[in-house]
């Protein structure tokens, strides 16, 4: 733009001279219309920044990390006169991780007319994005001058993690810690007490088993199979411990969001209530949720990406030995996207659970430490962040 009024500046000399030069009408008319032209599109571009407006919509107000979703901008042009250049500036805040990023597009938009601009995206961290329409800039038609429209128009969406299928190995965990039995939707048991499926006899199933009534009614022996008790106390302890805020960081929370998300969902889908613990670091307190749904689930991840991570200390497990001490727990699993061996020796002393299982969070090409192992009193996973179902099948839940 400065170089356009630098060429115009350059014109009007020019016609200044040529006036001089030759004194008449055409060339004083020539520099009057010059000398005053700078003026109407001045005029002109007022008028149409009074009669345009934006509006900011969001086609998916939840998507999953790493896939596009679709961002409009509709301007609306209310004057009969047309916008020859109009650019759109689009900010971008992921509030949780801090990232930010700028779009500006530019087009032209007719008379008493709107038009639409798609913007496609795709986020690489979850959080929760503020997509705001910052402003709009109008030109007029010769790019001499423009004229800012503050509009900070603003909405919200929420990234969340990418889950994976996966099947841990299901076990019995009654030991005198449960205080509530629930029952496995996908898996048959021994206990009596609850009846998993009736299906017919097979060579080799116990007599005892033989459900009469139905038989009866049917022209094949019938079967009952038994429920597979669960224990309902189970918490996942969830670290979303970020010490040096850089990608590989990020990542890892990423993958540490996905693992308990996975491990989550599979509780829900054979019916296995839990509690899902973690640390809010701006009240500065441990936060917890009971898990029985998708909804509570979903709970859970917009207080995280509310409260934000922490890079002090690993909160969530501090505070989860000076809480819980007077707690039992049947299974304790304890995600982290950093490994201390401290940490480590301390989670694996816990007595206030029958089985522990410490799962990490690591780098594609790391070397884990010697003292990362499965012992008798703790079950050791590292969990790769491009390969998270592999890790999580190696549990024992």
């Amino acid at each position: 733009m400065i170089r356009n009024k630098l060429l115009y500046a350059v014109i009007l000399v020019s016609l200044v001279f040529f006036y001089i030069l030759y004194i008449d009408n055409i060339s004083l008319a020539t520099l009057i219309l010059a000398s005053i032209f700078p003026v109407i599109q001045v005029i002109i571009l007022f008028s149409i920044a009074k009669n345009i407006t934006a509006k900011l919509n969001i086609e998916d107000v939840t998507i999953v990390r790493n896939t596009q979703s679709k961002i409009v901008v509709n301007i609306i042009n209310n004057c009969i006169l047309p916008v020859s250049c109009a650019t759109a500036t689009l900010k971008i805040y992921n509030t949780l991780t801090g990232e930010e990023q700028t779009l500006t597009t530019m087009l032209p938009v007719s008379a008493a007319n709107n038009q639409s601009i798609k913007f496609s995206v795709s986020y690489a961290h979850c959080g929760k994005v503020r997509i705001t329409l910052v402003k709009m800039k109008i030109f007029d038609y010769i790019k001499l001058f423009s004229k800012n429209i503050n509009l900070n128009i603003s909405e919200e969406m929420t990234v969340i993690p990418v889950r994976s299928a996966v099947h841990p190995q299901l076990e019995t965990s009654l030991t005198d810690l449960s205080e509530i039995d629930e029952f496995s939707k996908i898996k048959a048991g021994d206990d009596c007490s609850e009846i998993f499926n009736i299906r017919e006899y097979n060579m080799g199933d116990k007599l005892n088993r033989i459900h009469w009534n139905i038989s009866s009614k049917t022209d094949a022996l019938m079967v009952k199979e038994y429920s597979l008790p669960v224990s309902s106390k189970i918490v996942i302890l969830f670290e979303f411990y970020n010490p040096d805020s850089s990608l590989i960081s990020l990542d890892k929370n990423d993958a540490s969001l996905e693992t308990a998300m996975s491990i989550s969902y599979y509780l829900i889908a054979n019916n296995i209530p839990h509690q899902l613990k973690w640390y809010n670091p701006k009240a500065r307190i441990m936060q917890t949720e009971f898990i029985q749904s998708e909804d509570d689930f979903s709970f859970f991840l917009c207080s995280v990406f509310s409260n934000g991570s922490y890079a002090d200390s690993p909160f969530a497990f501090l505070h989860h030995v000076t809480e819980s001490a007077a707690h039992a727990f049947s299974h304790t699993i304890y995600i982290t996207p950093v490994l201390s061996e401290k940490v480590f020796a301390d989670f694996s002393q816990l007595g206030n659970s029958f089985r522990k299982s410490f799962i990490y969070i690591a780098d594609d090409s790391e070397q884990l430490p010697s003292y990362f192992n499965s012992t008798d009193d703790i079950n050791a996973i590292p969990v790769y962040q491009d390969i998270i179902q592999d890790g999580i099948d190696k549990m024992i839940i």
